[in-house]
């Protein structure tokens, strides 16, 4: 669907399909918040942690979803890997000695890199994706790949240009605030990978609230 006064809305099916498991993701998040402040004997830091990385994690999945639909991919792609890094921070609460300690230093601003899990290793990011890479293979190479969309690389030249004639050696150029020269597998691979991420998220927290629902 186009409009000479609106922003161009994807209509293609298959993305559309795709945003649609993304976005029903939603009713877990908030599901999953409920269940979990109703568990136990009150609220914990652990907690108070959660409910920022569950806030981001809506915030940052409902942009994504919105900018797709805009046809801006590119700006899009930027928010798969601070949702990597909302898993990646909160799955540091299962690595520490004691996760609610852990939890109070990052709620008065200490910086997560700069803390230490049980083994005495320093929690910083290469550290998380090393582990974390043990139970999902894929995470290391999402890691890098949407880390070069957050610094000026080739990935914005190449959405930006389509070879002609590779014999002419010919291409041509866009500079449009939509998209254009995405390919629709790209489109569809940041949605899926949203899409995980989430799933691995709402795993932490689905595990931190039977742990409390266990210990009442």
């Amino acid at each position: 669907m186009t409009s000479d006064n609106k922003t161009d809305i994807i209509s293609d099916t298959e993305i559309t399909s795709f945003l649609g498991t993304l976005d029903s993701q939603e009713t877990k998040f908030l599901e999953c918040s409920r269940r979990m402040m109703v568990a136990g004997n009150g609220i914990y830091p652990v907690d108070m942690l959660a409910i920022g990385v569950i806030n981001r994690s809506l915030s940052l999945t409902y942009g994504f979803s919105t900018l797709i639909k805009s046809k801006n991919y590119i700006a899009a792609a930027h928010l798969v890997r601070p949702h990597l890094d909302n898993y990646l921070r909160f799955y540091a609460v299962w690595l520490v000695d004691n996760p609610h300690d852990f939890a109070s230093l990052v709620l008065k601003g200490e910086r997560i890199d700069k803390l230490k899990d049980k083994k005495g290793k320093y929690l910083r990011d290469s550290y998380l994706v090393e582990i974390a890479t043990k139970e999902y293979p894929w995470m290391a190479n999402v890691y890098t790949v949407t880390s070069g969309f957050i610094h000026l690389s080739k990935k914005h030249v190449f959405t930006s240009t389509k070879l002609k004639n590779s014999k002419e050696r010919t291409a041509e150029f866009l500079v449009s605030k939509t998209d254009k020269y995405v390919p629709k597998e790209s489109i569809i691979e940041g949605i899926e990978c949203m899409t995980e991420i989430s799933y691995c998220i709402l795993n932490l927290l689905l595990g931190w609230t039977e742990t409390k629902e266990i210990r009442g």
